[in-house]
């Protein structure tokens, strides 16, 4: 089963606009808006939709089927696909721009960078950006929430631009950057946010319950109505040297 089948609905409702302040920071040098952009591992088509400055077309591709059919609700100016990243049903040298938001740490690195090339016109450009769990400054409630409710084993691997850039076979790294985002969300919404962590998804899938996850979160997290969180993250943007 696909981990991310049983919590799209949350995806496309309750995940954090953080998607946006990470292209505007990566692409504030590159000529935008492209022609057309393909956002690989789209999810539930939250970060395609974050497209809509930086490119006239979007093209989602996303191997969760549940994913697909939620993405074109969230973003209906947008096409979707069904596909993986290291196998994407569209014609070679057909992307301006390639983004792949937190969706390589689930890819087979070898077969993906050779398929970019592919889909890549010439001066195309690849960004891979991701980002961690938000938590609330000096807080140890996150810590707490996944020592109840532990990842699951061998979901994803860790990336960072380091790591991509020696992969990235075919590719010059133009521009990297490793900083937080700051978002104040309410209570009630990084609540909601929460329940759409792969973590809860893992211990649903264990037999727990939802409802006990959510009940645990409501008890146990700050009384405050909102709060300021940080999301760590990361961005590699590369252009094609071959």
């Amino acid at each position: 089963m696909n981990p991310f089948d049983q919590i799209a609905d949350g995806y496309a409702r309750h995940r954090p606009p953080v998607h946006g302040h990470i292209l505007r920071r990566a692409l504030a040098g590159w000529p935008t808006p492209v022609g057309r952009a393909l956002d690989v591992g789209c999810g539930s088509g939250v970060s395609t939709l974050a497209l809509t400055e930086f490119a006239r077309e979007r093209i989602g591709v996303e191997p969760a089927a549940s994913m697909v059919a939620m993405a074109s609700e969230v973003d209906p100016g947008a096409r979707f696909l069904q596909g993986t990243a290291e196998e994407v049903p569209w014609p070679d040298g057909a992307a301006d721009l390639i983004t792949a938001a937190g969706a390589l740490n689930y890819a087979n690195l070898g077969r993906f960078f050779p398929e970019a090339l592919r889909l890549l016109a010439p001066g195309g450009a690849l960004l891979v950006y991701d980002f961690s769990t938000g938590n609330r400054r000096d807080s140890d409630w996150l810590s707490r929430f996944i020592g109840r409710y532990p990842w699951a084993p061998s979901e994803a691997r860790h990336l960072d631009p380091e790591i991509l850039a020696r992969e990235a076979n075919g590719f010059t790294l133009h521009s990297a950057e490793q900083f937080a985002v700051s978002l104040t969300l309410s209570r009630a919404f990084y609540l909601d946010y929460m329940l759409t962590e792969t973590n809860v998804a893992y211990a649903v899938r264990q037999g727990g319950s939802l409802a006990e996850v959510r009940a645990w979160c409501d008890e146990s997290l700050w009384p405050d109505t909102e709060a300021e969180i940080l999301f760590p993250g990361y961005y590699a943007l590369f252009q094609r040297s071959v």
